[in-house]
């Protein structure tokens, strides 16, 4: 007999949305990748259970919200450290839980990174556009107080653990190798330097669209490039008035600020949607570039 477990939304906290692989291959159609914003937490949470890699997660933003869990499965719950209790009592990261009956899941704010990721074994009978349940597209909403669904599960996984369970939070300051972006070369001296020698901090007005980088001296942009809206990706750093953004999962598929950067590794992505407001990331570019 099937494993059935019941989980309703109370309060989705600081941000919550459901993930799996996203919509690759449609940004020509004006459709964003999506996908989870740090993919190594998620793909950690549904390897413990034995899960396809891109199986469907819950992702939670600074903080875990209020859930209710009835039934009997296994969850996993990964990335940022946000107190999670099941019942009151405090929850194991990366690691197998049992549930059999009815729980009171919560989660505070976080403690240490931005995002956190629950897997509970089973299919989420939850409804999917272009082969995603990701929010974004009509029909589409994020889970939301009174949000519910039903996964259901053919047979249990073994138990695991991960006891490296800081190895998807940033300790301490990020600096990400890039590469030119496509109007690098036509960049002013002083904004090439000011953007591989400064430190910028992360702003509250971020979400997975992208990050916005705040530092408090920028140069005069008088004669920044003029340039039509163009492709851009996950990972692209744009040159915005307001200051430099770094794009995520759910970023636009054209734009039309000067594409500076570009992150030169995928993970490093990951690692600065797990940054906190107010944390530090800077970047870094190789010695020929």
């Amino acid at each position: 007999m099937a494993d059935t477990l019941n989980i309703e939304c109370i309060r989705p906290g600081g941000g919550a949305f459901l993930v799996d692989g996203g919509r690759p291959g449609r940004r020509a159609l004006g459709v964003p990748t999506g996908g989870a914003a740090d993919p190594a937490a998620f793909l950690a949470a549904n390897q413990l259970l034995h899960r396809p890699r891109h199986s469907v997660c819950l992702e939670t933003t600074l903080l875990g919200g209020e859930w209710i869990l009835s039934g009997k499965g296994q969850m996993v719950i990964t990335g940022a450290e946000m107190n999670w209790r099941l019942n009151g009592q405090l929850a194991d990261y990366y690691t197998t839980i049992y549930l059999d009956g009815d729980y009171l899941l919560t989660g505070g704010r976080s403690r240490a990174g931005c995002r956190g990721y629950l897997s509970i074994r089973g299919k989420w009978h939850v409804a999917r556009q272009l082969g995603s349940v990701e929010a974004g597209l009509p029909g589409q909403l994020p889970p939301h107080p009174g949000w519910k669904t039903i996964i259901t599960a053919d047979s249990e996984a073994d138990f695991e653990l991960d006891l490296d369970v800081h190895q998807h939070r940033p300790q301490g300051p990020q600096r990400l190798s890039v590469l030119p972006g496509p109007e690098w070369h036509e960049l002013p001296a002083r904004w090439k330097s000011w953007l591989t020698t400064a430190t910028f901090s992360v702003s509250p007005d971020s979400n997975r669209q992208a990050i916005r980088l705040l530092n408090p001296q920028p140069p005069d942009r008088s004669d920044w490039p003029d340039m039509i809206s163009s492709p851009v990706l996950p990972g692209t750093v744009q040159l915005t008035p307001s200051g430099p953004i770094l794009l995520g999962p759910e970023a636009q598929t054209i734009g039309g600020y000067p594409r500076a950067l570009v992150l030169q590794q995928s993970t490093d992505l990951g690692m600065a949607n797990q940054l906190m407001p107010g944390e530090f990331l800077s970047f870094r570019l190789p010695a020929k570039a």
